[in-house]
C-alpha cells in the first residue's frame, strides 16, 4: 500500500464527505480509504458514491450498525469492531473491584482485541457487539 493522501475530518460525516471528494479530485487512481471511524467511512463512502466510484475498498472503526448496513450492501468493505459494549462493562467491573478491594489486579493500560467485521459476519454485529 502507497498513502496518498491523509485528512482528518473531526469525526464528521460531512466533513469526511468534503474531504474525500478532494481527495478523489486529486488522486484519481486512488484504491482504498482507511477511515478512522464508521462515521467518517459513511461521509467517504458518499463522495465515492456520488463520484461513481464503485472500484474502491472502504474500511472504518468502530462497528456502527450504520457500517454494517453499508458492508452488507456491498458499499464497504470492512469495519474494525471496537468492543465498546464490552469495554463499558469491564470499566464497572474494575470499579467495582477497586471499591471493594482497593485495587484492580489489572495494568492501567489494558488492550482489549478488535474484531474485523466484513460481508462474512456483519448479519451478526448489533450495537457495537457481535451476536451468537
Amino acid at each position: 500500500m502507497k498513502m496518498v493522501a491523509q485528512q482528518s475530518a473531526n469525526w464528521s460525516q460531512t466533513e469526511a464527505f468534503s474531504k474525500m471528494e478532494s481527495i478523489l479530485q486529486a488522486n484519481p487512481n486512488i484504491q482504498g480509504v482507511i477511515s478512522g471511524n464508521d462515521t467518517m467511512a459513511m461521509g467517504a463512502m458518499a463522495a465515492i458514491e456520488a463520484a461513481g466510484r464503485k472500484d474502491i475498498i472502504i474500511a472504518g472503526f468502530d462497528g456502527s450498525n450504520d457500517v454494517r448496513d453499508a458492508i452488507i450492501a456491498g458499499k464497504i468493505h470492512a469495519t474494525g469492531l471496537q468492543p465498546a459494549f464490552r469495554q463499558a462493562q469491564y470499566a464497572v467491573e474494575l470499579a467495582d473491584k477497586y471499591l471493594k478491594d482497593g485495587k484492580t489486579g489489572q495494568p492501567e493500560k489494558i488492550s482489549m482485541d478488535c474484531v474485523l467485521i466484513d460481508k462474512t459476519n456483519a448479519a451478526k454485529l448489533e450495537t457495537f457487539a457481535l451476536k451468537d
